[in-house]
């Protein structure tokens, strides 16, 4: 899949134009973890911070006293003060790290390759990027979102940034090379042993290999200078990083490129193996006077129902059944308890969400997940957008299971099981303008935070 801009509104002649404006993507010095200082590097790593409950949060405190957790996500105190929060606690332990030698800067530039092997079922996948410096670009330039992001979690990350002149965590990014220019190069680095391999809870084995060698530098940086990117993970981040990057520039009045001008953004090919993104599912609590009866009768108006006992084992059979009616018709399962699972298939005819004509409307109107939002949450259960964004009354899981246990223990009043959006859909939408509803995407494995830090200044 190729990514490219439509422009149409523009005067140009083409209606669409494959993106050309620099890419600008650099080596760095990168701060990690000292192998000779810690006894096991994979007790220091975590997931990223917005996927880490409070309770896994307490296991990592627990593991490590140096967990890279006290630097992406320290505890909110009672106690908590403008002179003593999170933030600050955040920049203590860095100071410290960085005193004491547990942290330390690479001396040579690098591009970090980062390898992850995992398994879907029985079949084991590798998905491979780089972790590079990016230069933080206005959206919609040579960079662009897929979905909408909130300002507590930007004022979150803002102050976290300020307080500490780092990048903790990559922004995920999808760039096409459809010929496989850089995967070449990366097969020929991934030959030798990495530098640093991990094993994780869940047995996914994480590898990186520092690449100094100033040939594939400079390959890389050629390649990439074209290329458009779509984020995949991390848009508060990416934000966060144009946020920071216009307060330091207002402050300096300087002229010329400083550290704070770039993003450490880790870039992989929507063209290479490996790429999985599973679907997320909605579970609909706060929602008053609502009846399955009632919500079954107004869903036959525009849906086909088909109906089956949920039971022991059935579920990986009905979502396959799911896939299979989805893969030409837009469908959704729906578990209202009573111990029924329901696939809905949309009938022809029935109306989408209404768009404006736009490439970017027409694109993301016959999404999965603006049908949902458009048809069902807003049309038959009056659910707005804004409410959407509101996890009190709509929150989120991966797990179909889980999904139907909340709504038998009566903390959801229904779970609706989706279909995975495709990368080709998420590339689509994105670099039309478009931007998905929340939770459209769950690019999985999420890449593990620890590896290697951005310093700013």
């Amino acid at each position: 899949m190729s990514l490219k801009l439509n422009t149409e509104q523009s005067n140009t002649v083409s209606e669409e134009l494959t993106i050309t404006t620099m890419a600008k993507v650099n080596p760095f010095k990168g701060v990690r973890y000292d192998k000779s200082a810690v006894s096991n590097l994979m007790d220091l790593l975590a997931p990223p911070y917005d996927v880490i409950s409070p309770d896994y949060q307490e296991s990592l405190y627990k593991r490590n006293d140096k967990n890279v957790i006290r630097l992406i996500l320290d505890k909110i105190k009672e106690t908590d003060s403008d002179t003593d929060n999170r933030y600050t606690r955040a920049k203590s332990c860095l100071d410290e790290w960085m005193s004491d030698g547990t942290l330390k800067q690479d001396e040579k530039p690098a591009l970090y390759l980062y390898a992850q092997d995992y398994k879907i079922g029985d079949e084991t996948l590798r998905r491979v990027g780089f972790i590079c410096r990016r230069l933080a670009e206005p959206l919609g330039t040579t960079i662009f979102p897929h979905e909408r992001t909130l300002s507590g979690p930007k004022t979150d990350r803002l102050n976290l940034t300020r307080a500490c002149k780092m990048n903790f965590s990559q922004v995920f990014g999808l760039y096409s090379d459809s010929g496989k220019v850089l995967d070449s190069v990366w097969e020929k680095v991934m030959a030798a042993p990495a530098d640093v391999a991990l094993t994780d809870d869940d047995g996914q084995v994480h590898s990186m290999w520092i690449v100094t060698d100033e040939a594939i530098i400079e390959k890389t940086q050629a390649f990439m200078e074209d290329k458009p990117i779509v984020i995949a993970d991390g848009h508060h981040r990416y934000e966060t990083a144009l946020n920071y990057r216009n307060e330091r520039r207002a402050e300096e009045n300087r002229e010329g490129e400083a550290d704070y001008d770039y993003v450490m953004m880790y870039l992989s090919n929507t063209h290479g193996q490996g790429f999985t993104v599973l679907p997320t599912h909605r579970l609909v609590k706060n929602v008053p006077d609502i009846n399955a009866d009632e919500v079954l009768l107004k869903l036959s108006e525009s849906f086909d129902i088909t109906s089956r006992q949920y039971e022991h084992g059935v579920m990986p059979v009905f979502l396959e059944d799911l896939i299979k009616s989805g893969a030409d018709k837009t469908s959704f399962g729906l578990y209202a308890g009573y111990g029924k699972l329901h696939l809905l298939t949309l009938k022809e005819g029935a109306g989408l969400p209404e768009g404006d004509g736009s490439p970017a409307s027409e694109a993301l109107r016959k999404l999965d997940v603006n049908i949902l939002q458009g048809l069902i949450f807003e049309k038959m259960l009056g659910v707005s957008k804004e409410a959407v964004a509101d996890k009190s009354v709509i929150s989120y899981t991966v797990d179909a299971e889980e999904a139907v246990r909340e709504v038998d223990s009566g903390s959801a009043k229904l779970a609706f099981l989706l279909n995975r959006t495709g990368v080709d859909q998420i590339i689509d939408v994105a670099t039309k303008g478009g931007v998905m509803p929340q939770k459209s995407t769950y690019f999985y494995p999420k890449l593990i935070t620890g590896l290697v830090f951005n310093p700013l200044s």
